[in-house]
């Protein structure tokens, strides 16, 4: 029941960013990345070297990302979860900032010279502490099979 009202809230009052989420995680899809299903969310491991992002239900995982890195996997599953708070409001109130963030090379010196830390800014904070809360702390055997390894380079 959880997850069916997940998927619903997500694809009703956050339908801006699920909408954007789903049409980039069929593109990585189709290109042979591998994919997988976490707490009703879609997960893909991207060929994109910046970094991990989350649009909706959609998670963007590095691809240095394995499935052992537990803590990576939270902070973008809070991301999904803050889409389900935030709605149609999400792409400005926790997108934006969260991209200009983790983007703009200003942060990126300060961030390399220790003066911030990525986790200081509120998108960033509250997503870790929601995964935390809401994602499974622990992860059985093969419970993230990640489909389409063998095509991953």
């Amino acid at each position: 029941m959880k997850r069916f009202l997940y998927t619903l809230c997500q694809w009703t009052w956050g339908l801006p960013q699920n909408l954007a989420g789903g049409l980039l995680w069929l593109w990585f899809r189709l290109r042979g990345c591998p994919c997988f299903r976490y707490q009703g969310a879609h997960g893909v491991v991207w060929t994109l070297r910046s970094g991990s992002m989350s649009l909706g239900s959609f998670l963007f995982l590095h691809p240095s990302w394995t499935p052992a890195d537990k803590a990576l996997l939270a902070h973008e599953y809070g991301h999904s979860i803050q889409s389900l708070f935030f709605g149609p409001l999400y792409l400005l109130t926790v997108g934006l900032p969260s991209i200009l963030w983790a983007g703009l090379p200003v942060f990126q010196r300060r961030r390399r010279a220790g003066e911030l830390d990525y986790y200081a800014v509120y998108p960033e904070n509250q997503a870790t502490r929601l995964g935390n809360r809401y994602a499974r702390k622990t992860l059985s055997p093969g419970e993230l099979k990640v489909r389409g390894e063998k095509r991953r380079k």
